[in-house]
């Protein structure tokens, strides 16, 4: 066979490889280009408060009254679900608690708990009842028995001994000990717990903690001292710049109604 002769028994091999390729470099580029990107792992900034309400309009209220730290009139609401057993919870604990010391006395701030028990934690639900039973000796009590029952969360949780443990933080905080466990085991403490359930159903909220502001879900990698910081107070300008200019006219409008009601005497 000659040298030519070669070259052409060869040609059709090499058409029908060449558009295998083409045709499996086409498909590569389809699939790279259709795959959702992956966001990187940049830090949250105030722009973040843009994001769209999380929150339905008809979700249910949850326990009423609530658990707060601030005035219902706030214009920033931090509105937090915990399990009192979630480690991540443990850890997030203490960001909650500088936070409320940050903001403390600020008219436009206000900290909202809601129980959010997981069916993976077994003592999670009574841990809550002895809470809400705690704050039934007064609102003080509530964020007492909660700060002892986060702080402490590794030494009860692993205990056989949890609700001597329990007992001996209701103890430390001044509680009526006998009332507090007959209220821990009620149907009054249950039902608010399950009303904050529900709440958090409506919301879709199945991880702990999950915190929002104004509605708006935080992730958790966001839950630290200077990022929240950073969308609260981005928050608070971007809500009272908004009222701002009804506020005004308003004034306006009652400038001229004494001014009205002025020259007319």
């Amino acid at each position: 066979m000659t040298k030519d002769t070669k070259k052409s028994s060869m040609m059709p091999v090499l058409i029908i490889a060449l558009v295998l390729i083409a045709t499996v470099a086409g498909i590569a580029y389809l699939y790279s280009t259709s795959k959702p990107q992956t966001p990187g792992n940049t830090s949250t900034t105030a722009s973040n408060t843009s994001r769209t309400p999380s929150v339905p309009a008809n979700a249910p209220p949850g326990a009423s009254p609530v658990y707060a730290i601030g005035q219902p009139t706030a214009a920033v609401t931090i509105e937090e679900f915990a399990d009192f057993q979630c480690p991540s919870c443990a850890v997030a604990h203490p960001v909650m608690k500088d936070l409320q010391s940050a903001y403390a006395g600020n008219k436009n701030v206000r900290f909202v708990f809601r129980h959010l028990p997981l069916g993976m934690h077994d003592k999670a639900y009574d841990a809550a009842t002895v809470v809400e039973a705690a704050g039934m000796q007064g609102v003080p009590k509530f964020w007492a028995m909660l700060d002892r029952m986060m702080s402490g969360q590794q030494t009860w949780a692993n205990s056989g001994n949890y609700r001597e443990i329990w007992r001996g933080y209701a103890e430390k905080i001044g509680l009526d000990v006998p009332k507090w466990e007959s209220d821990a085991a009620g149907l009054g403490t249950k039902g608010r717990i399950d009303l904050d359930i529900q709440r958090a159903r409506a919301l879709g909220v199945s991880s702990t903690p999950s915190v929002y502001i104004n509605n708006k879900l935080i992730p958790f990698a966001d839950v630290n001292v200077s990022t929240m910081k950073q969308l609260i107070d981005s928050e608070i300008e971007a809500t009272t710049k908004a009222s701002a200019p009804a506020n005004s006219a308003a004034g306006t409008n009652a400038a001229a109604a004494n001014q009205t009601v002025n020259t007319s005497k």
